[in-house]
């Protein structure tokens, strides 16, 4: 007897090679059948003329009467067939082109002129031109009936398109699917029953949603079923999350009071003013910190907005109950900067900072004294890279966690940091802004503050696309403004392969050319990260106006009088790269610009510039580039076992994220453990998808 996860071979009509096929586009069950939705929908209830056709210039239905057939040879093996039709209004040709070569064993031709029958009528989806006065049918799928009553298969209804693969054609598979629906789809696991009858536009049987998503009667039809299918697969998600967040959660041993000896100094030394933004997500911070429970927090804002010294404030907080801090960042540049201005922010509060890298602990010495001070509680923050998580690192009393550019660490990376501590508290930063809905889907209950403002007196930058000559030009205007500028590029060093500038090269050029009267920097990640740091200490003491660069410069880095920065091949960043590079500059109160060239014709590249130049808002960037790229390929969480949805939009469906996460809530309210019986689909179902992976998602 078949079940759910049975292979499809053992479906009727499924031998070994389509087997093969299918397994190509990811089916190999009937679990993997039943959910392989199409990734289109033709309209073919609306039945259209020849002439409509030609005049609309778009795919469509026809419904012909079929006369002659002609064919005519164009050399031995290659021939076309036009098979004469008519509708109300005009004369066509239906035109085949078919290799009629005698190795073949079925002569194309003569089926073609058999199933087209003169005087029988056919249905036919395709494009219709004018050739030479003749009107020309290209169809890309059709089919013959006995007469005008007869009722269509794969007409007269919304068809679906599938992904396809050699092996398997269209008509096929429609037929194949439906075949399987009507015998199989009730296999499929069902958590309508779950649905709170508030939600009834989402509230329909599994099976009922699978067969209204392959074969609809409209489009409205189609999205409602797309829905409650989605909303199943967030609900097994979100539950997953809960389960994996509520083992995460354990009862703290530290206990933190505002003391105030450390935070109001550390205030009122500041030269500004915090924003709204900034003090919610202090008042958010503290009051996690404050709770029984460990603090597991996202801390999302824009570049420039002011997550260090948010970051800073919960630190001082441990830092006056007696405890020890670690922030970890994911480059040794971003790790010394982090150190530098946390140092210089709390040089007069008596506080010991520490740093950790593959540099700073190269020397014997230097390791032994930091792994001592760490251990007897003297260093109160540690600063530092991966270095931070190896065995040796021992605290004496580490109570906090701050993870920088959390999506650039490893899931085991994250879960050793927290090993460090019994209970510690974890603060994730990140400078990327991640989509609502994906956020919420990524990160589960994890608690999100987003920081949108920034300080007072920022700017916003100005982005133009642009030419090299134009854009030197315009850096040259603000060197002599006293600014500096960056000048950034796809490659370190030339390549047969790719016909780019790149940053070594160039330097050379602009040293003697545009820039000649300017000293220049070259940053490149193929540098010693002692080279990096210089190059990037001397850049902030001004002895560098331009620094040419890759982009090792994309992340952290804080040199207010930068008011440029180029980007060369701009085409070749993905639109988070272009939007974290660019916040480069803007870092002070000075009008900052941001150059991009580019000599792409791409239809896909240039609309990422278009996206650029029309907004600053990291959010919207965010968001578009979830569109065009996917989740999966946005944050690189495919690997860390988050499923690819096969009705779900983290784009388009964050109703139906909250929705699930309603349900969710009340869920695991009454039944914490998925014990009752009509829970058990819900956790079977996540067991077949995270069984193996729930410790690891909510820090992935």
């Amino acid at each position: 007897m078949l079940n759910i996860d049975s292979p499809i071979q053992h479906l009727k009509g499924v031998a070994s090679k389509k087997a093969k096929s299918f397994s190509k586009l990811g089916v190999n069950t009937i679990f993997d059948l039943l959910s392989f939705f199409p990734v289109s929908y033709q309209d073919r209830t609306i039945i259209a003329s020849m002439e409509d056709l030609i005049y609309s210039n778009t795919q469509g239905c026809m419904f012909v009467k079929i006369g002659s057939s002609y064919e005519k040879r164009f050399s031995t093996n290659l021939s076309v067939l036009d098979i004469e039709i008519f509708d109300s209004k005009l004369c066509g040709y239906l035109r085949f082109f078919r290799n009629k070569n005698s190795l073949f064993k079925v002569d194309i031709v003569s089926y073609l002129k058999r199933i087209f029958v003169q005087g029988s009528f056919a249905y036919i989806y395709g494009e219709v031109k004018k050739n030479y006065g003749n009107v020309i049918i290209t169809a890309t799928d059709y089919e013959v009936v006995k007469d005008e009553s007869t009722t269509p298969l794969h007409f007269q209804k919304i068809v679906p398109v599938y992904a396809a693969t050699k092996g398997l054609k269209q008509k096929f598979l429609r037929e194949f699917i439906k075949t399987t629906l009507n015998s199989h789809s009730d296999l499929y696991p069902d958590l309508s029953d779950l649905i709170p009858d508030c939600y009834s536009n989402h509230k329909i049987k599994i099976s009922e949603a699978i067969k209204k998503i392959h074969f609809p009667q409209s489009m409205q039809e189609a999205e409602f079923a797309r829905q409650a299918f989605a909303l199943q697969e967030f609900l097994v998600l979100q539950t997953s999350l809960f389960i994996s967040r509520n083992n995460l959660l354990k009862d703290k041993v530290q206990k933190y009071s505002l003391k105030k000896t450390l935070l109001f100094p550390f205030k009122n030394n500041l030269n500004f003013e915090f924003t709204k933004d900034q003090k919610k997500a202090i008042n958010d911070i503290f009051s996690d910190m404050q709770s029984t429970k460990t603090m597991n927090r996202m801390l999302m804002g824009d570049v420039g907005s002011g997550k260090t010294i948010v970051a800073l404030s919960a630190i001082l907080l441990a830092i006056e109950n007696g405890y020890q801090t670690m922030v970890i960042a994911p480059t040794e540049i971003l790790a010394e900067q982090h150190y530098l201005t946390i140092a210089n922010i709390i040089k007069d509060l008596g506080i010991t900072v520490g740093l950790a890298t593959s540099s700073s602990l190269n020397k014997q010495a230097d390791r032994e004294y930091f792994l001592e001070g760490l251990k007897n509680g003297q260093i109160q923050i540690a600063v530092g890279t991966h270095s931070l998580i190896e065995d040796t690192i021992k605290f004496k009393s580490l109570s906090l966690i701050v993870v920088d550019e959390q999506h650039r660490f490893g899931v085991i990376q994250k879960l050793a940091a927290l090993y460090k501590a019994k209970s510690p508290d974890v603060l994730m930063m990140t400078a990327t802004p991640i989509p609502r809905a994906l956020a919420m889907t990524i990160y589960g209950e994890i608690d999100i503050t987003t920081i949108k403002q920034l300080p007072k007196g920022r700017m916003p930058i100005k982005t133009f696309l642009t030419d090299e000559i134009e854009a030197y030009s315009n850096i040259i205007k603000e060197l002599k403004k006293g600014n500096q500028a960056y000048i950034v590029y796809p490659l370190i060093e030339e390549s047969d392969k790719l016909i780019l500038k790149s940053a070594i090269q160039d330097f050379e050029k602009l040293s003697k050319g545009y820039f000649k009267d300017f000293n220049v920097g070259l940053l490149h990640g193929k540098m010693k990260p002692k080279e990096k740091n210089l190059v990037m200490q001397k850049f902030k003491n001004k002895e560098f106006d331009v620094l040419v660069s890759t982009t090792v410069i994309e992340v952290g880095i804080d040199v207010p009088d930068s008011t440029v920065i180029v980007i060369q091949h701009a085409e070749r960043f993905g639109l988070s790269a272009l939007h974290q590079l660019r916040g480069r500059v803007g870092r002070s109160t000075k009008q900052s610009y941001a150059y991009l060239i580019s000599s792409s014709t791409s239809e896909n590249a240039n609309k990422r510039l278009s996206i650029m130049t029309s907004t600053n808002d990291g959010f919207q960037v965010a968001q578009e580039d979830l569109k065009m790229r996917g989740p999966g390929e946005l944050m690189g969480i495919t690997q860390h076992g988050f499923p690819t949805f096969k009705a779900g939009n983290l784009a388009t469906d964050i109703d139906i994220i909250e929705i699930s996460k309603d349900i969710t809530k009340h869920i695991l309210k009454e039944d914490p453990y998925l014990l009752k019986q009509e829970n058990l689909p819900l956790k079977n179902l996540i067991n077949k998808h995270f069984s193996s992976k729930t410790k690891f998602i909510n820090v992935g």
